[in-house]
């Protein structure tokens, strides 16, 4: 592979780096490397940690506990609507769309900044950069298991029923791995570039928490949008409306979701994942320089 010095830093210029038919190739050649870095990252997080795992299962039960509260006895006539009058529990409404959106902020928040955090592996060592992003879209996958796990055993306690639409779920979480790695492709790579985009991000992020059906149903946002169709028309360009409803329809209406509902979310991830793939591969060669 040929190589030559620029600026003071090491450019790769082999052809193979920006052939994005190769991605998938060096993806599984590097997963030993992939499977490395998450368990780097999980020790890490964790080593010094007296209750361990345990933050994975307190941090969206306190989150909830409190929104919960806030909703049940503040705005105790807006829960009571956003728990369907009773028929969804509002606070296992409310945990099924808070699981899945901590999950998807704590990948991008994590993915956006990787390569920047780890300029010394991408500078030294020339491998398949693309682990970087994807390592920090896996690491909140654990958070994401136990706060599921919290969620059904909530479900159950209140009095509600599992069935075998629930094997739905990994359908409906896989369009969001996709358009949550397709996104980390893109966000890290234009990070390096501009480092503006981080904090970019974490407004996003902010704003779609209250722009989704986290703490509350899609139902609310199409009756109060009845009079303008615009305006649900634009809610649903998030892809995460769709998805978070989705996974409320598997649980509580025990069916798989609307395919109205996850047309344009699965749309959008394998636009966003190509996207990434393509502008990733492009600027992988030169990299290095700009960190």
């Amino acid at each position: 592979m040929g190589s030559d010095m620029l600026m003071g830093g090491l450019t790769y210029c082999s052809d193979k780096q920006r052939q994005v038919r190769r991605v998938l190739p060096d993806l599984i050649r590097a997963r030993e490397l992939l499977f490395d870095l998450v368990w780097k990252d999980l020790r890490a997080r964790y080593r010094y940690a007296v209750m361990g795992f345990l933050w994975a299962l307190i941090e969206p039960l306190m989150f909830m506990l409190i929104l919960a509260f806030v909703f049940s006895f503040v705005l105790a006539d807006k829960a009571s609507l956003a728990g369907g009058g009773g028929v969804r529990p509002f606070p296992v409404m409310l945990l099924s769309g808070l699981i899945f959106w901590q999950y998807f902020t704590a990948a991008l928040s994590s993915a956006t900044v990787s390569l920047v955090d780890g300029r010394n592996l991408v500078k030294k060592v020339h491998f398949t950069r693309e682990i970087i992003p994807i390592a920090a879209c896996c690491v909140p996958l654990v958070n994401l298991g136990i706060g599921f796990l919290l969620l059904l055993a909530l479900h159950l306690v209140l009095g509600g029923a599992l069935s075998l639409a629930t094997l739905w779920f990994p359908v409906v979480f896989a369009i969001q791995f996709v358009l949550t790695v397709g996104l980390a492709l893109l966000l890290s790579c234009g990070h390096v570039a501009f480092r503006d985009v981080g904090n970019t991000v974490a407004v996003g992020l902010m704003f779609g928490f209250y722009a989704s059906p986290v703490f509350y149903p899609l139902d609310l946002v199409r009756h109060a949008a009845s009079q303008h169709s615009w305006v649900a028309t634009a809610y649903m360009a998030n892809p995460m409306a769709g998805l978070l409803t989705g996974y409320r329809q598997i649980l509580f209406e025990q069916r798989f979701p609307d395919p109205g509902l996850l047309l344009w979310p699965a749309c959008c991830a394998a636009l966003v994942l190509l996207s990434g793939v393509v502008l990733f591969r492009r600027s992988a060669p030169t990299m290095a320089d700009l960190l």
